[in-house]
């Protein structure tokens, strides 16, 4: 059987196929998957290339930042040593005015006005006339009273001496006490200065600032006729933060600013301190200020804010140094190359400094710069004193 051979370096001849092209386009046609195979096996190593150049700079930074972590771990920070200073602090809260002197006219009966001699808002003098009331009514229930007491007084002796159960005669003495009262208040504001023969009068220059009754009209017992007030000095009556009492002193100046009105400011003293509380358990306390009103810029029931300056001696640092200085206050106090937290309590304020009352010492070091990000008994870096 003979062998089919083919020279080395020649290719062997394949019969024709029936009905193929002899077509270049074919050809090329028939090769282009393969190339799309070769082509797509490529980029796979192309990515594999970048990735690992991408991971390898990433070791390089981290490696790098971590050296510069080890080198510069120990935290640099900036010194400030405290130190004893005058502080300027203010005190203050929100109040109302109220007249110093003030004529309220009432009386303990019944009665009738004649006349009114004023109007509200009208300026009178002390010794002016300012309403009319019916005398003779007046009198005679002056008259009844003084026959009631008496005869109060009389019954009670007459259960005394009758040997009346205790019970009976306590009631009688109290009856003859309100009989007693009645007579007696009523003789005083008859026998005052405020009243000459039914006429009403005013104790002192003032404004008239109430007028509760009309002419020939009937008032009852201790209804209020008229209301006069002195404004030519007026109380401030504020509330002050109880925790800055022993900032507050009897004779301080104080001054005063009209909520309502802007740029305007009044000056006073404080005339006195309420011990009590105006609401039990609050936390501010009543402060009474006595203010000069010559010109009646200030009226009554004014909305005011009131505050006094206050000086003293304080352990004193930037308010940069105290974390959280409103409350919960920390400081980071420098010893022996490492940070120390210690809790301070904040007492005034003065500027950009602030007056420690508790926890801090004159001459201590504390961190001015850099303490934000420490913990307690970490070392530090100092910089700059």
């Amino acid at each position: 059987m003979g062998l089919n051979y083919t020279p080395r370096g020649t290719m062997a001849q394949t019969p024709p196929v029936a009905g193929a092209r002899d077509d270049w386009s074919d050809v090329n046609t028939a090769q282009m998957p393969a190339q799309q195979e070769i082509r797509g096996r490529g980029l796979p190593r192309r990515r594999k290339v970048i990735l690992g150049a991408l991971v390898l700079v990433l070791a390089l930074v981290i490696a790098l930042f971590g050296i510069g972590k080890l080198i510069g771990s120990t935290p640099r920070v900036q010194l400030y040593t405290a130190q004893t200073q005058t502080l300027t602090s203010y005190v203050g809260g929100g109040g109302l005015t109220q007249a110093v002197n003030e004529q309220d006219i009432a009386y303990p009966v019944n009665g009738q006005v004649v006349s009114l001699s004023v109007h509200v808002g009208q300026q009178v003098t002390a010794g002016q006339t300012l309403m009319t009331l019916n005398s003779a009514d007046l009198q005679q229930q002056l008259q009844n009273a003084l026959v009631q007491y008496q005869s109060a007084q009389q019954y009670v002796q007459a259960l005394l001496q009758s040997g009346t159960p205790y019970q009976t005669i306590a009631l009688a003495q109290q009856q003859e006490q309100v009989a007693q009262s009645l007579y007696q208040t009523l003789y005083a504001k008859l026998h005052s200065a405020e009243y000459n023969n039914g006429n009403i009068i005013a104790k002192y220059t003032g404004t008239v600032t109430a007028i509760n009754v009309t002419s020939s009209s009937l008032f009852y017992a201790n209804q209020t006729l008229i209301t006069v007030d002195d404004l030519s000095s007026l109380y401030v009556s504020a509330q002050f933060p109880l925790e800055h009492r022993g900032e507050v002193k009897i004779g301080q100046p104080a001054e005063v600013d009209p909520i309502a009105t802007a740029n305007q400011t009044f000056r006073g003293t404080i005339s006195g301190i309420n011990p009590n509380l105006t609401t039990p358990g609050s936390g501010t306390f009543q402060v009474l200020i006595t203010v000069p009103n010559p010109s009646n810029n200030l009226f009554i029931g004014e909305g005011v804010y009131a505050r006094v300056t206050s000086q003293g001696q304080y352990t004193s640092v930037p308010e940069l140094a105290v974390i959280n200085p409103g409350s919960d206050s920390i400081v980071f106090i420098y010893a022996n190359g490492r940070a120390h937290l210690r809790r301070v309590v904040v007492g005034v304020r003065d500027g950009d400094r602030v007056g420690i009352t508790n926890g801090l010492q004159p001459g201590d070091q504390v961190i001015l710069v850099g303490q934000y990000q420490l913990s307690d008994n970490e070392p530090v870096i100092v910089t700059n004193s």
